[in-house]
């Protein structure tokens, strides 16, 4: 139950606290302390909390004051309340974003270097270079045959696909693929074929590419090796270095075998 409470948003010790008042109400402070094994100062923070939140209540007994567990519906609610409150700030977001846009100084871009690890690292790193692409760039990549993995998936889940679909097609963003001349490649070559906005080549045989990857947009360069145990990756946000990475792509390109 403590793991799920966290996974809907709740904090450790309001998890504790909340999950010991729904199997006991009403209770005291010092009960719920021994029963969480949390100070009486960190249980008294976790229900004022829980309290802001709708999730517990109070009473009293002989005028000791008691804690008492909301339905289990208020934590709907409470995540009603949240995602209207998300709904509010994305769109005041929206609107906003223009103006915020303009407090960006030229002085103010300097090189920014990101170093990052593992599945998670990428997926955070490719999301938020395909947020920052201005609209009709277009997305160079350069790969081996990781996205085929097992573990990765979850590129072609339905949640995934629509995320990024949906910030291509509202960017207008094309992506130019270079991958390796193999089988597992060849094999999903018709899948290549039916995605709009995508064209892609082989890469010759002695350019072949061994756990990494490439991606490159018009200000930013992204670099990602997948060596067992070890996988971790750099991303560059500088004009320059995108652009020449740029020149070497369309090289490689022009040198490389069409669909066929």
């Amino acid at each position: 139950m403590i793991e799920t409470l966290s996974k809907l948003g709740l904090s450790k010790n309001e998890a504790l606290v909340y999950a010991a008042l729904i199997s006991h109400s009403p209770a005291g402070a010092s009960y719920l302390s021994k029963k969480c094994a949390l100070a009486r100062s960190s249980v008294y923070t976790a229900l004022a909390s829980l309290t802001a939140k709708g999730l517990v209540g109070t009473s009293y007994k002989n005028e000791i004051k008691q804690f008492v567990a909301e339905d289990l519906s208020a934590v709907k609610e409470m995540l009603e309340k949240e995602r209207l409150e998300t709904e509010k700030r994305l769109q005041l977001f929206e609107k906003e974003q223009s103006a915020l846009q303009m407090l960006k100084a030229d002085w103010l871009k300097v090189p920014n270097i990101v170093i990052f690890e593992g599945q998670e690292g990428l997926k955070k790193t490719y999301m938020s270079m395909m947020r920052q692409i201005e609209p009709g760039s277009v997305m160079y990549v350069i790969r081996d045959e990781f996205v085929w993995h097992p573990s990765w998936h979850f590129i072609f889940e339905k949640e995934w696909h629509k995320k990024v679909k949906s910030i291509k097609a509202e960017k207008d963003i094309q992506t130019k693929l270079l991958v390796n001349d193999s089988k597992e490649e060849r094999i999903n070559q018709e899948l290549y074929e039916k995605r709009k906005g995508l064209a892609v080549r082989f890469l010759p045989k002695d350019d072949r590419l061994e756990k990494f990857a490439i991606y490159i947009n018009k200000d930013t360069f992204a670099m990602l090796s997948f060596e067992k145990g070890n996988m971790v990756g750099v991303k560059i946000t500088n004009k320059n270095l995108a652009e020449n990475n740029i020149k070497i792509f369309k090289s490689l390109w022009d040198k490389s075998k069409k669909l066929k």
